[in-house]
């Protein structure tokens, strides 16, 4: 998986829980409230350790996973699981410092939930469907929040969100592999060379039409618009309009284009050929109706402008 392809922000990679600061009271009952089963658990341990096995109880059942810097957790909802468990006030959590006795009040939460942990069954499991939504044309960044709610509805531990991402990344390229290679299939020599060439770079000239191609609209003028209405030409001579893609849905088929306008040439050039075309017939699909949406804007704001 490369940069550009890895979907998390580092917020997302490093701080997979994301802790309410601002929260009404109805949010708290909803997410921190203990149920009978979960006191009568906790009253198990001793009182010193009560309020950091609440929190993890909850944790777990509302985010699939731990939480670690039980300190960080709003003093509001400190307070308001203390109170329904009975203990006075304190502004600290105490946890295990042992860790053997830490590992086993870990252990000892998943058991009362009924949580297993993310095995190498439960990743097999998870790599099957995280497949079938791929052919479904789900994109992996919706996939991500998708898989934890299914991992959350089975009551499996949630992995880390790179362990996450990189797995579905994983299964993802696979399905995709396969749909570059239909689509590959069925493209003419003539579309074929008409992509080498906007990827090869004329002599004398230090970009690639294909760069030209994802620079950002100018300012409406009668020379922009006649630099945008050759580019359309250009797009529309590769024979694009005569090939019609059946076999992509159009959220994919966006989700292609904006990976292909990340890329620069030489990054496309490295690709296996059923990818880099794949990619580049999206790009050409999507860019046409993105220039021509471009031009009747342009030419319209040309109007207005020359008119006042």
């Amino acid at each position: 998986m490369t940069p550009k392809e890895q979907f998390l922000s580092k917020r997302q990679r490093y701080q997979p829980i994301s802790l309410p600061q601002n929260f009404s009271d109805e949010e708290m009952a909803r997410d921190w409230t203990l149920l009978e089963g979960d006191q009568q658990e906790i009253e198990r341990y001793r009182k010193s350790f009560r309020l950091s096995i609440a929190i993890q109880i909850c944790a777990v059942r509302l985010y699939g996973r731990f939480l670690n810097q039980v300190h960080d957790l709003s003093p509001h909802i400190v307070g308001y699981l203390g109170k329904q468990l009975a203990l006075p006030p304190s502004l600290t959590v105490e946890v295990p410092e042992r860790e053997a006795t830490y590992l086993e009040h870990r252990q000892n939460v998943l058991k009362h939930l009924g949580f297993q942990r993310f095995d190498q069954h439960a990743q097999e499991q998870l790599e099957t469907w995280i497949e079938q939504q791929a052919r479904l044309g789900t994109l992996p960044e919706a996939l991500f929040h998708q898989a934890e709610n299914h991992l959350l509805d089975k009551r499996i531990l949630l992995p880390g969100p790179s362990v996450l991402e990189r797995l579905i990344m994983h299964v993802c390229s696979d399905v995709h592999v396969e749909l570059f290679e239909t689509v590959f299939t069925r493209l003419s020599p003539e579309l074929l060379q008409a992509i080498d060439q906007l990827l090869m770079v004329p002599d004398g000239e230090q970009r690639s039409y294909f760069y030209r191609l994802k620079e950002y609209p100018p300012a409406p003028s009668i020379s922009s618009i006649q630099s945008y209405l050759q580019r359309y030409q250009t797009v529309a001579e590769t024979g694009i309009d005569d090939f019609e893609i059946h076999v992509l849905t159009p959220e994919f088929l966006d989700y292609l284009f904006k990976q292909a306008k990340r890329y620069s040439t030489k990054d496309l050039k490295r690709f296996a050929d059923h990818k880099r075309y794949t990619l580049m017939i999206c790009f050409l699909l999507e860019t046409r109706k993105t220039l021509l949406d471009h031009l009747v804007t342009m030419h319209d704001q040309y109007v207005i402008d020359i008119s006042r």
